[in-house]
């Protein structure tokens, strides 16, 4: 049985968020900085958020070369870690979404799980983060696939589907019934919400906007539904590489993780990285994050 997730023994709990690495079978300098971050920040979970690899695979053994390029970071160093699917990580056509979430979760350290799926999505899950104490959930990580591409009649990216956000509700409250609170959580997917424009235009921002939001042109309610509910303090994703922003908009922080692959689009000129969150056990809704990036002095010791 996989080990929980828990606070250390200082009431701490550190996340490194990684995303759009676009791994192939073909190893690249991706891999190399995922080291090095992981050897600076020491995070206790590691979460891919999507776009993990991509259409360079062409081949089943390709796929799974990939993956365990991908893995060897976390399962190396013993750092439990999870991923959600991106609009990439499947194009390659050679392993459906399902057989790639099974040979994650193959994995000694990966928490990834099938959870709640349809037709098209995989991996809607959450994760309780434990009191460094005892097994009382003091934090809620949810992750949520956020599809691929709208049909050719509208055009664009897909969108977080209302069954999707039936299942975020539906978890939310079995939780707080449970447990007679809400526990604080993230959110992670890999396509941003139309909100990220609203709460960058209008919002608090640290970070850069360096490219347009690629969202989905429809919008089901699921920010409206995670304002309403009150336990979610942040939605973070990828996507667009160039953005590293952390805005907020109803009480809820928006924020990207930039990009940390060279296998996809880039610009040696915007640093590829990561994001990472550090969460206090005393008062998790409150946390604090930061980007960490391949030219910061500290990777260079």
């Amino acid at each position: 049985m996989k080990n929980n997730l828990r606070f250390d023994s200082n009431g701490k709990f550190k996340i490194v968020q990684f995303t759009d690495i676009h791994e192939g079978p073909s190893r690249d300098k991706s891999i190399e900085l995922i080291n090095k971050i992981l050897d600076y920040e020491n995070p206790n979970m590691v979460i891919l958020s999507g776009d993990i690899i991509d259409g360079k695979c062409q081949t089943a053994e390709d796929v799974k070369k990939a993956i365990n390029h991908i893995a060897e970071p976390m399962e190396n160093r013993n750092v439990p870690w999870c991923i959600v699917f991106g609009n990439h990580d499947d194009e390659h056509n050679m392993m459906t979404k399902e057989e790639m979430m099974n040979l994650y979760m193959s994995f000694k350290h990966n928490l990834s799980q099938v959870g709640y799926k349809t037709f098209d999505r995989i991996g809607n899950y959450n994760l309780l983060v434990e009191s460094s104490k005892d097994k009382t959930p003091k934090f809620n990580i949810y992750m949520i696939d956020s599809g691929k591409y709208a049909p050719a009649i509208i055009g664009g990216y897909d969108w977080i589907k209302l069954t999707q956000i039936w299942w975020y509700k539906r978890t939310a409250i079995n939780l707080k019934k449970k447990y007679k609170r809400l526990i604080p959580a993230l959110m992670f997917f890999h396509i941003p919400l139309k909100k990220f424009k609203k709460a960058c235009k209008t919002g608090l921002v640290n970070g850069e906007r360096l490219e347009d939001e690629s969202c989905a042109k429809i919008n089901l309610c699921l920010f409206n539904k995670i304002v309403k509910i009150g336990d979610v303090k942040g939605i973070f994703v990828g996507h667009d590489h160039f953005n590293n922003y952390c805005a907020a908009l109803d009480g809820v922080r928006l924020g990207y993780a930039g990009y940390t692959g060279y296998g996809g689009y880039g610009d040696d000129k915007i640093p590829r990285g990561a994001r990472v969150f550090l969460i206090n056990e005393e008062n998790p809704a409150d946390f604090k994050t930061w980007t960490r990036r391949e030219f910061d002095t500290e990777l260079k010791k």
